[in-house]
């Protein structure tokens, strides 16, 4: 069988209602784990998120009955395996939370229904078991630096490290972005909270993949590490903020990947940036090109590439070619990310003379999927996101689905 990886995200899927009859503290939590990983040649994946997710842990604001959750589990693994998916990428942590019962983060609003509520089974157990059953490898995504609200944190309890942080009120390690809080990955203690937090996904569970998204600095504001960057000069730090910033994320990125090959060699680590790579460099502090081109950073690249083809500025090929030209080893893979969101709107309000695009052809992603199969470096690519499939907004997408998923049954990169 030939193996590729490919990115899924979770979605709202309607399931009946039932009472929870488990009682499982986050602490008690013990999870045996098979061995082996499965990751495929050619991954054809898909994004799960929190949001799409969201009324499938929960009934009533409360964590779903587990006989009911499993019913809706596997029936989302039944249908994204029926339109050609190999591969899921599942939101296990969106806010400096968990979707599992962790040593490390909080029980997550998403699963139990508000912070500080007790967990009464793992989700995450029952997912990797359902996935691994339909064939289908699995990705845990992760958010490293997002963190919840002010009133959010304030019901989490104080043992946990980012509560810990919060209450020192030193806006150092945890601080505050017009309302949302975010982790500084300046800090050592910091960037080892987020690699024990992976180490402990792929230790306790049968993934195959751990997987960041493209949330890095949140801001350019100065005001955000200050004290850090003052720190750094102090000590004999050369280098002006931006580069020290891109600096503090490549340390976390290469530890990531170091604590997830130490915990299992097999497991890959991937990240999903920003398709536009000024930003990427300039905004978020993320330095695609040095992932790409030196070893002990990531497995895979997919990059967001969610461009029509008659955009202005970032047409989809001048993205997916500017990506391309960044892989310098043949040890690390280049997965095209796309999304069905700008066929639900039918509108792109960013691309100019391309704005319009999407309303009048309803076979982009056809012609999308046909590009990456003649890019020599590429070996998969994955779509944004479940609900757009087979959900709420399903209907809105129907001729683009028609159009590309038959070619995505069959699709292989040579």
């Amino acid at each position: 069988m030939k193996i590729k990886f490919f990115v899924i995200i979770l979605s709202i899927v309607l399931c009946s209602c039932g009472v929870v009859e488990t009682n499982m503290k986050d602490e008690d939590v013990s999870v045996e784990k098979e061995q082996g990983t499965l990751n495929y040649d050619d991954m054809k994946a898909m994004w799960i998120s929190q949001y799409d997710m969201a009324e499938i842990y929960t009934n009533g604001g409360k964590q779903r009955d587990k006989t009911d959750f499993t019913a809706c589990v596997e029936r989302i693994m039944d249908n994204v395996a029926s339109v050609g998916i190999n591969t899921i990428i599942v939101q296990v942590r969106p806010f400096a939370d968990s979707m599992y019962p962790s040593a490390y983060y909080p029980v997550s609003r998403f699963v139990t229904g508000d912070y500080g509520e007790n967990i009464n089974y793992d989700p995450l157990e029952i997912i990797a078991e359902k996935a691994h059953e339909k064939d289908l490898s699995i990705h845990a995504w992760i958010n490293p630096l997002r963190a919840m609200t002010e009133n959010e944190i304030k019901k989490i309890p104080t043992s946990f490290k980012v509560r810990e942080w919060y209450d020192r009120a030193d806006g150092k390690y945890v601080v505050n972005v017009s309302g949302r809080l975010y982790l500084n990955p300046a800090y050592d203690e910091v960037r080892r909270l987020i690699c024990d937090g992976a180490a402990e996904i792929v230790r306790l569970y049968n993934v195959d993949g751990i997987h960041m998204d493209d949330y890095f600095y949140p801001t350019t504001d100065e005001r955000f590490d200050s004290l850090a960057y003052s720190d750094y000069k102090k000590r004999g730090g050369m280098n002006e903020r931006a580069q020290f910033r891109r600096d503090n994320i490549n340390k976390l990125v290469s530890e990531i990947y170091s604590a997830v090959k130490t915990e299992n060699k097999d497991v890959l680590f991937g990240i999903s940036p920003s398709g536009v790579m000024s930003n990427n460099y300039n905004k978020l502090y993320a330095d695609v090109a040095h992932w790409c081109g030196n070893e002990g950073y990531i497995d895979y690249i997919c990059p967001q590439v969610y461009f029509g083809f008659e955009h202005s500025t970032c047409d989809f090929t001048k993205v997916c070619r500017e990506f391309e030209n960044m892989m310098k080893r043949d040890d690390i893979r280049l997965i095209i990310g796309m999304t069905l969101g700008k066929a639900v709107s039918e509108y792109d309000e960013y691309a100019g003379k391309g704005k319009d695009e999407w309303r009048y052809s309803k076979d982009i992603l056809k012609r999308e999927l046909l590009y990456t199969m003649t890019i020599p470096k590429c070996s998969g690519v994955s779509y944004f996101s479940y609900q757009y499939f087979f959900d709420t907004e399903a209907h809105k997408t129907r001729e683009e689905r028609e159009n590309f998923i038959p070619l995505l049954k069959e699709a292989t990169w040579k």
